[in-house]
């Protein structure tokens, strides 16, 4: 989610397992989200780990698939989706490519938050779907509960009845998420929303559990393809 240097025109918004943004989205390098990103803009160019570009105006990223785009958008949406309530919408090609990203869908003439909302609800049901398998509702669970603690794999595992390489294996293969990647995006969003009510980076760094304020500014770089300053500096928070 590049955002422009100057202060951003934009609102944000986080809900339990997603994060909200209308606004202005700029170009920015090769990165990858651990979440489920559906993107919509005007005259949107993206490319994936292959380079090839793709014009498009809708798009629906799967987690951990390395992403740029070439060309933003002055008027776009974006939301990432929790990988845990988005199995519906995680049926596509995960290719290298950004020709399998692209989605067929009614843009929305206006570019609010009830339009984005309306949009996501599409795609993943209105009640978020549960996983195939049961346990890993159950560790998603655990896993929000443990924050800002460390989350052991093993810990997890036990207390969801499965081996350590059984639960791992199945967030791989139904969340297109390996365990510890989805562990860090639970973070970030705990981070995120306590930076949305005002708090420092450092504040917001050990709610979520980094280890510090440059632990999170790194992990936001990779993850968003921007600063933390310019998400809590540059973005209009809704409640």
């Amino acid at each position: 989610m590049p955002l422009p240097a100057a202060r951003t025109r934009g609102w944000a918004t986080i809900k339990p397992g997603r994060l909200y943004y209308g606004g202005h989205i700029g170009a920015g390098g090769l990165h990858a989200h651990h979440a489920v990103q559906l993107l919509i803009g005007d005259d949107l160019i993206l490319a994936g780990a292959d380079g090839a570009e793709h014009a498009m105006t809708a798009a629906l990223i799967p987690a951990n698939a390395p992403h740029a785009i070439v060309r933003g958008s002055a008027d776009a949406l974006l939301a990432l989706i929790d990988p845990a309530q988005a199995v519906p919408a995680l049926d596509r090609p995960r290719t290298g490519s950004a020709a399998a990203w692209h989605l067929h869908l009614d843009v929305p003439a206006r570019r609010d938050r009830p339009s984005l909302h309306a949009l996501v609800t599409a795609l993943t049901g209105a009640t978020p779907p549960r996983p195939g398998h049961p346990a890993l509702s159950e560790a998603a669970q655990i896993i929000e509960a443990t924050l800002p603690a460390q989350v052991r794999l093993g810990d997890v595992a036990t207390a969801v009845h499965l081996s350590p390489s059984r639960l791992s294996h199945l967030f791989t293969g139904e969340f297109g998420l390996p365990f510890r990647p989805y562990v860090l995006w639970a973070r970030l969003r705990a981070a995120l929303a306590v930076l949305s009510k005002g708090a420092s980076l450092t504040e917001a760094a050990h709610t979520a559990g980094f280890a510090d304020a440059a632990h999170l500014t790194r992990t936001v770089r990779r993850m968003m393809g921007a600063a933390p300053s310019a998400l809590a500096d540059g973005v209009r928070w809704l409640a």
